[in-house]
């Protein structure tokens, strides 16, 4: 099992979102089609629900066949803007601990400038969770993440809160607050 793919996807697709929905995302062609072409990504595509608070836009797009649900804060114009992206993959059997753990070791292999901070175990809606605080860069832009990885049905949930580099301490509240409206079918 190539547990990189979708994990790096998701870092590509929070960058990305720092467009408006009326602009084309972009993010390293070359990273997304390795995920997009993964036979366990959008496992749970369809399957799940999450709302987005008020002001706040939520779309779902698709990345070199990556499908995403982007949930993104209120702004004008151009530039980064914090935002939740949920993307999904099969399991394929691995336990939410081994899944988790492999693929924060991964990565710490390919995402620039990652730096994994705290990390925890959470339950979200009576499903169990696993959570990791993290720093990466792209593109030169420094963020800080919050991600959860949620399991159901053999299918891992990844969900991304992504804030600029010192922002994450004032976004985490309503980032925990979107995340905890995730629902799985």
């Amino acid at each position: 099992m190539k547990y990189f793919p979708i994990l790096l996807a998701v870092g590509l697709i929070a960058l990305a979102a720092c467009k408006s929905p009326s602009s084309k995302p972009t993010a390293p062609a070359d990273l997304l089609a390795q995920a997009g072409k993964s036979p366990n990504v959008n496992a749970g595509s369809g399957k799940f629900t999450i709302q987005a608070p008020e002001g706040w836009q939520k779309w779902d797009t698709s990345l070199s066949g990556v499908r995403a649900t982007v949930v993104i804060a209120p702004g004008n114009g151009p530039g980064f803007r914090p935002n939740i992206n949920v993307v999904s993959e099969s399991m394929n059997n691995h336990s939410l601990d081994d899944y988790f753990d492999q693929n924060v070791v991964n990565m710490g292999k390919y995402l620039p400038a990652f730096t994994a901070g705290e990390q925890g175990k959470k339950e979200i809606n009576g499903m169990p969770a696993r959570w990791l605080r993290y720093r990466q860069s792209q593109n030169g832009t420094d963020l800080e993440d919050l991600m959860y990885v949620i399991p159901k049905n053999g299918i891992a949930y990844i969900i991304t809160g992504t804030a600029l580099k010192g922002q994450m301490q004032e976004y985490q509240p309503q980032f925990e607050a979107i995340i905890g409206t995730f629902q799985a079918n």
